[in-house]
This record gives C-alpha cells, sequence and structure tokens, in this order.
C-alpha cells in the first residue's frame, strides 16, 4: 500500500497537486502578523522537498511545457496561502513563480524598520486592562514573534519587564517582588505567577458572592422595619 504523506518525484503536475502548499504550510502568510520569515521558510522547506524549490529561488528561462505547468501550480500553491487581502494585491503579479515570491519579499520588506519601530513601542506601552493573564501575556508573545520576524529579537529579561510594567494595582504586590528577584524570573514563570495570582482574584469573587446570596440581612431590615410599623398605621413602613 502506498504511503500518501510521501512526497512523489515532480514528474508530472497531477501526482505533485495533493502537495500543495496551502495542505502542507501551516501558516498563512499575513502582513498584519509579519510572518514572513515564518511562512518563507515551511514553504522552501516544502518545495525543497518535492525538488520545486529552484523555481522560486533561480532565475529560470525554461519553456517546455511541464516545467511552465509546475511553475503555475506553484504560483497558484503560494497565491493560496496568502490572507485574503494580500492574495488580491499580488494575484496579478506578472511572470513566473519567482517573481511573485520576490514580490511578497518585497512587500514585507518594505518599510520594515518602521513597522518594527511601531511595534516595539506598542510592546513597551502595553497594559493588562481587561484581558485575562492569559490573554495579555499570549499578546506580549506574540508581538515579540512578530518583532522578531521583523528581525527584531526580544530578550527575555525585556518581555518579563514589559509584562510587568503592564499590570495595574491588583498585581502591585507580586509586581514588587517579581521586580526585586535576582535575577529576573523568566516570562514563562512570571505567567504562571500572574495565573496563580488571578485564580485567587475568582477564588475571592467566588466567596464573596457565596457570602452575599447566602446572607439574609437586607430581608431581615425589611421585615424588621415592616414589623415594627404594623402597630402604627400613621408610620410611613418606609425607613426614614
Amino acid at each position: 500500500m502506498a504511503i500518501e504523506d510521501n512526497p512523489p518525484p515532480p514528474s508530472s503536475t497531477d501526482k505533485i497537486i495533493p502537495f500543495s502548499i496551502p495542505n502542507k504550510v501551516p501558516i498563512k502568510l499575513d502582513l498584519e502578523k509579519d510572518n514572513y520569515n515564518s511562512w518563507s521558510s515551511f514553504s522552501l522547506i516544502h518545495l525543497d522537498s518535492l525538488g520545486l524549490k529552484s523555481h522560486v529561488e533561480q532565475e529560470n528561462a525554461f519553456t517546455n511545457p511541464e516545467w511552465c505547468q509546475l511553475d503555475d501550480l506553484i504560483k497558484m500553491w503560494i497565491l493560496g496561502s496568502l490572507c485574503d487581502s494580500l492574495q488580491e494585491q499580488v494575484v496579478t503579479t506578472p511572470g513566473n513563480a519567482k517573481a511573485l515570491w520576490d514580490n511578497l519579499k518585497d512587500i514585507f520588506h518594505d518599510n520594515k524598520d518602521a513597522r518594527a519601530i511601531n511595534l516595539d513601542n506598542e510592546l513597551r506601552s502595553i497594559k493588562i486592562g481587561k484581558l485575562t493573564v492569559n490573554e495579555y501575556c499570549t499578546k506580549i508573545q506574540s508581538m515579540a514573534n512578530r518583532l522578531k520576524n521583523l528581525d527584531c529579537q526580544v530578550s527575555e529579561k525585556n518581555l518579563v519587564i514589559f509584562a510587568v510594567n503592564g499590570l495595574d494595582s491588583r498585581f502591585a504586590t507580586l509586581a514588587e517582588i517579581i521586580r526585586h528577584r535576582e535575577p529576573l524570573p523568566t516570562f514563562e514563570t512570571v505567567r504562571n505567577m500572574l495565573l496563580l495570582k488571578e485564580s485567587s482574584f475568582n477564588d475571592d469573587s467566588g466567596a464573596t458572592t457565596n457570602f452575599e446570596s447566602s446572607s439574609s440581612s437586607p430581608t431581615v431590615l425589611m421585615a424588621s422595619n415592616s414589623s415594627t410599623n404594623k402597630g402604627n398605621p400613621n408610620k410611613s413602613s418606609s425607613p426614614p
């Protein structure tokens, strides 16, 4: 029995159709995510496994029908691995698969430094706000990954600093403890510390809710006022 996951030699187009980039590469290229490095790395590995990497890396002038058919297929693969807005932007790119590949590379490298500066400023000023701890830490990690894709590495120490600086007064005591750790804990350790603190908020909230629901003090006060006024019809039953 043939194993479908083993790519066949690129002897004909129909044999490699099931091994397209959209089917095998788990990333959609998206300007908003600054994920060109990851997307291109995955795509090149996949094309190389099929013996097709030369279509996007080398200037080829082949005109034989099979090569041209493969090249058009690779262009379709590339377009299928893009987010909708980016797909519309480059779908009319003239030329072969390499021309489309180079166009995408240029798009992501244009103003790369400016995008990195804006993203770095956004990361430095991030605040937890109404986010959960998990959402907050995931957002920080995602922004750091985007900066990495823009060739700007964020150190583990800076991740911790940005995370702690963006906390609100609920985490004030814990933030001070983290700041005075020598050396600073890892980002994952800080995430776990914050998650534990957040769970204590939830426990306290649950305890307060249970107490309020079981307490009859408002009802007792109302009953007491009504009972006191029962023998005096001229006295208002409303509290003063």
